[in-house]
């Protein structure tokens, strides 16, 4: 194949959009990206244009790669291959581009995650060198309501932001890190209860995410993060809770003892020293 990778700062971000839902064409999970949802990934996810590759073929844009970036660390943020490119060995070679470019900027690792699902690309990272940090999951609970028994307080996105620095585990999911949650803006929403804290997508909508929760160390083995969800169930009743496919699995029996149910979807997060 004639190969090559472009700067991803080349493109226009209409360009970029329309090349990375050709990439995601036929997934295991369907994904179609609008400008708007691509802008507040390139805000809240520290993304690197110009370390951001698209695949040219044969002259034409065929796929692409999104390099987020902090400090000594690169992250995978999307890998996306057209369907006339696939089965011929070009995402491993995009790969092994990549992981020389983050060589050569000085970086210490890349960090991805990788729908559990997905096993081509499992392999493919694995190939290229990829470890298991955890299992990632999902879980859901519909039509939620619950009694309110407690005072849940409102606060400021940033400041949640900082108790996860203080007390989420160091090595969070890139989407779920301190970082990327301090840059959360309103309609999304954080509360706390006592020494509990956590941020929500927007309560306005039928569908409502939970991306954070954390306990302080020394309130933990109470119960308190359970009773922080049914607080936030109980404030924004009768919606279809969500928390996504980045929940590390050992958390899960939290939001399981407030009537959550594990869906099937799981990735793997994984690093790789370079």
């Amino acid at each position: 194949m004639d190969l090559i990778l472009n700067p991803a700062s080349d493109y226009s971000l209409p360009e970029l959009v329309d090349i990375l839902n050709r990439g995601f064409e036929g997934y295991v999970i369907p994904i179609t990206m609008n400008l708007p949802a691509f802008l507040n990934m390139l805000r809240k996810d520290g993304m690197d244009l110009s370390a951001s590759r698209v695949l040219i073929k044969d002259d034409q844009p065929a796929g692409i790669a999104l390099i987020a970036r902090r400090g000594w660390t690169s992250r995978l943020a999307a890998m996306g291959v057209a369907t006339e490119a696939r089965g011929m060995g070009a995402g491993f070679w995009v790969m092994e581009q990549l992981l020389d470019e983050a060589r050569e900027r000085g970086e210490r690792e890349m960090v991805l995650e990788a729908i559990e699902q997905n096993e081509p690309a499992v392999r493919l990272y694995r190939k290229c060198g990829f470890q298991t940090v955890r299992r990632l999951i999902s879980l859901v609970r519909k039509d939620a309501v619950e009694q309110r028994t407690s005072d849940l307080q409102e606060m400021d996105i940033r400041e949640a932001g900082n108790m996860i620095a203080r007390y989420g585990f160091p090595d969070l999911p890139w989407q779920l890190s301190a970082e990327s949650i301090a840059l959360t803006n309103p309609p999304a929403r954080a509360y706390c209860e006592g020494q509990a804290y956590a941020v929500i997508s927007n309560p306005a909508a039928k569908d409502v995410a939970i991306w954070s929760l954390v306990v302080e160390p020394a309130a933990r083995g109470k119960g308190l993060g359970t009773e922080m969800v049914k607080s936030i169930v109980a404030e924004h009743p009768g919606k279809t809770w969500h928390v996504p496919a980045l929940l590390p699995e050992e958390l899960g029996k939290v939001y399981e003892r407030a009537g959550f149910v594990r869906e099937e979807l799981s990735q793997w997060q994984m690093r790789l020293a370079v």
